[in-house]
């Protein structure tokens, strides 16, 4: 047995088929049929055959699709990310090697809703994400701006809303830009990467709105995509095609798309929020500290490694309890950070909800030692924000102003609690 060979076995009495990986130590380690990796003990696997050997390398593209020329011309940036990455049978990954040609190729239907105008910034997956990128990003996304009816960005799902948070501060733009990726590789067949990335082209060059956007399947079936404000969305599952959810509002637009054997039959654009509408302004606001962090406070968190992480940094994010609560032994390391000339942000690992200094004794000292509370801001976006404010303000009470200044819709009136499926 090779990796790469297709198999079949019994695991105490239940009947397993998938692609043999490897053997670690006492595992042997299979792709299973539902996509996932798993490793079984030898010694508990019987009558294991193999049913075929083979050896899948990167698919060769040849078909160059045309466009039409009466279609939008937009912008197609690609990062990398599940939806530029495929499955390796010999070593059983899913790894980031499809470049935006390939995609293009790949789904071709595409020539149906837009001209794509290319661009391949990175091909990493989100994980390797770093603000250093955002910029080089923002930058590609400003100079597409200037020539398209609007721009797609494909990006890796782990950390699509913390770009999608720094690309609404760093791009003031009447235009769509839309992030989409997939929660499945583009070579399965299951795969939910042509409906995000053709929903995301139908918006990005046929809607009325203008921001950045996130725009990832509603449900977990196929034929209706969510459009969620870049600021006020989040991953909230690790596997499920809906996993992004819009916290705090309403999503902006859904999309309904029918594909049938590689033709559009029906696709329709339903706007929710018409205040992010089209306009002519575009400005690049390009900054980044990357000397900023996120920490998430849990209860027996040890005083040297919170003081460590404060003093480690130039302002510091925190995901306090409840209201945005920490232990109060800890309240006196605020004080001396802030005294540092350190910021340091509160916002609440609750997701839905508000913070406030004022419900709590302990908040009413973490505010007075400084801390200042970012009213219901997600707390990758707060992250986001802190790190574009420190990039060109280092004046602790002028970056609190920026921190509570709603330029995005990260800020909301109400914080409800909205849910647009199951999850």
């Amino acid at each position: 047995m090779e990796p790469g060979d297709e198999v079949e076995f019994y695991w105490r009495g239940a009947r397993k088929k998938g692609v043999f990986i490897k053997e670690e130590g006492k595992y042997l380690i299979f792709k299973l049929e539902n996509g996932y990796n798993v490793g079984f003990p030898k010694d508990e696997i019987e009558n294991i055959k193999i049913i075929s050997k083979r050896h899948v390398g990167k698919p060769k593209f040849h078909y160059k699709p045309e466009f039409r020329e009466d279609l939008p011309l937009v912008g197609l940036a690609a990062t990398g990310g599940t939806i530029s990455a495929r499955v390796d049978y010999i070593t059983g990954a899913v790894t980031s090697e499809f470049t935006v040609e390939d995609l293009v190729n790949t789904f071709p239907e595409m020539r149906e809703v837009a001209r794509p105008k290319l661009k391949q910034i990175s091909n990493i997956f989100s994980e390797n994400m770093v603000p250093s990128l955002w910029k080089d990003i923002a930058r590609e996304i400003y100079d597409l701006l200037k020539e398209t009816e609007g721009v797609v960005v494909t990006h890796g799902t782990d950390t699509m809303h913390y770009t999608s948070s720094y690309l609404s501060f760093a791009i003031e733009t009447g235009k769509p830009v839309v992030l989409t990726g997939a929660q499945r590789s583009s070579d399965r067949p299951s795969s939910d990467a042509a409906y995000n990335l053709i929903s995301s082209l139908y918006v990005a060059g046929h809607s009325p709105l203008g921001g950045v956007f996130v725009c990832m399947h509603a449900s977990s079936s196929d034929g209706r995509n969510a459009v969620h404000l870049g600021t006020r969305v989040r991953k909230m599952h690790t596997s499920r095609r809906d996993t992004f959810q819009s916290i705090g509002r309403d999503p902006v637009a859904f999309v309904d798309l029918e594909m049938r054997k590689g033709k559009i039959d029906r696709i329709d654009l339903e706007v929710l929020d018409p205040s992010f509408s089209r306009g002519d302004k575009l400005n690049l606001r390009n900054y980044v500290n990357e000397n900023v962090g996120l920490v998430k406070y849990y209860p027996g968190m040890k005083r040297e490694i919170f003081e460590r992480f404060l003093f480690s940094h130039e302002g510091v994010i925190i995901e306090g309890t409840g209201f945005g609560h920490i232990r109060e032994e800890l309240i006196p390391i605020i004080e001396q950070a802030t005294h540092s000339n350190v910021f340091v942000g509160i916002t609440s690992q609750t997701i839905w909800g508000r913070t406030h200094p004022h419900v709590y004794s302990t908040a009413v000292r973490m505010a007075e030692a400084g801390a200042v509370f970012l009213e219901d801001m997600l707390p990758e976006t707060a992250f986001a924000k802190l790190v574009w404010v420190m990039g060109f303000e280092k004046d602790l009470e002028k970056i609190k102003e920026h921190m509570l200044t709603n330029y995005a819709g990260e800020i909301t009136e109400r914080s409800g609690i909205t849910w647009i499926s199951s999850l």
